[in-house]
């Protein structure tokens, strides 16, 4: 790659605030209650993860400010204090990244090399998108144009004014989700993954981005990233999948630029991605799909939703009850195994 790596564009959603999520375990089947309580209240989900560490779950959800007020209402109201709202937000997507690793490295490094501090980043397969403080979004969209030229903006200041009129560029879906089974355009899924969980100081996403550098030089995708805060607000939650490692540990790897993080392992797991029509306009899918995976017994890792995408960990055994249940939940034209 050269020192400047070209991509298509990227996309900006404003006006929205993030709430993050940390329930008691004793509050079980807690994403899937979450997901139902908002769809009964129609209140769409542009962006949401979800992450599963030793039984405990952080979720980050988006939410429209005009929504913020209605959504934490129903939260306290149904499950008590489990959520803590923040500043009003903006959703920052840059395509494509062809689940290079290296695209998000140098992302993280650009955002540390600015001083900048995201709340959040995800990536489906074809994008990267990233929380900010709206107070940031101008910095943290001139950051892009460090590492990155685009195809359709040559200078921030192109982009600047592309943006004017545009302040809902996001929704492009303006019809509410109806469908009684929801239709998607495909279900793709890769097997052999290996998920690796970190916690890291804010610090430390610079010495990442370093580490998935390295990833790409050896060639390696990147088929799940999603981060979320810790409840102490101090450290944040990063997982992230890769190919399974032979020989040389992905551990070993990152310990050796960043020796201090705390880092787990599970392997082998089973990534799936699937978009469609009504994704960006989602209340409701993400509870059909949670509940799909609740009757079947079929226990998530992580999830993450953005843009029109949603992509899901599972264990490697459970592959095939996995595809099975959401063929029975959605239509479903095609399913597609990647190597």
């Amino acid at each position: 790659m050269t020192d400047s790596t070209r991509l298509g564009g990227f996309k900006v959603l404003k006006n929205v605030v993030r709430i993050s999520l940390f329930p008691p375990r004793e509050l079980a089947r807690f994403p899937l209650r979450l997901c139902t309580l908002l769809a009964e209240n129609r209140i769409n989900l542009p962006y949401l993860t979800v992450l599963c560490d030793s039984g405990s779950w952080s979720i980050n959800i988006i939410v429209d400010v005009s929504d913020q007020e209605k959504t934490t209402s129903l939260i306290e109201e149904t499950f008590g204090h489990v959520s803590v709202a923040h500043s009003k937000s903006a959703i920052l997507s840059v395509f494509p990244h062809r689940r290079n690793p290296e695209i998000s490295g140098r992302l993280f490094e650009a955002f540390d090399q600015q001083g900048l501090d995201p709340d959040a980043f995800a990536n489906s397969p074809s994008t990267i998108s990233v929380i900010v403080r709206e107070e940031l979004l101008q910095s943290a969209s001139n950051a892009l144009f460090e590492p990155f030229s685009f195809s359709a903006y040559r200078t921030p200041e192109d982009w600047k004014l592309a943006q004017s009129g545009k302040e809902e560029l996001y929704k492009e879906v303006v019809a509410s989700y109806q469908e009684k089974r929801p239709g998607i355009y495909g279900l793709e899924y890769q097997e052999g993954q290996e998920l690796i969980r970190l916690r890291i100081d804010r610090s430390g996403m610079a010495k990442v981005g370093s580490s998935f550098k390295g990833f790409a030089r050896l060639g390696l995708n990147l088929t799940f990233l999603a981060t979320s805060s810790s409840e102490d607000g101090l450290k944040e939650n990063l997982a992230f999948c890769l190919p399974l490692s032979e020989g040389q540990t992905y551990r070993g790897a990152i310990k050796r630029l960043a020796p201090e993080l705390d880092i787990d392992t599970l392997s082998p797991v089973t990534t799936f991605s699937m978009n469609g029509p009504h994704f960006g306009d989602r209340y409701g899918i993400v509870s059909e799909l949670l509940a799909a995976l609740e009757q079947s017994d079929i226990g998530l890792l992580a999830l993450s939703c953005t843009v029109a995408s949603i992509t899901g960990i599972v264990h490697q055994d459970q592959t095939q009850i996995t595809l099975q249940a959401i063929q029975e939940s959605f239509d479903v034209p095609s399913v597609t195994r990647k190597e």
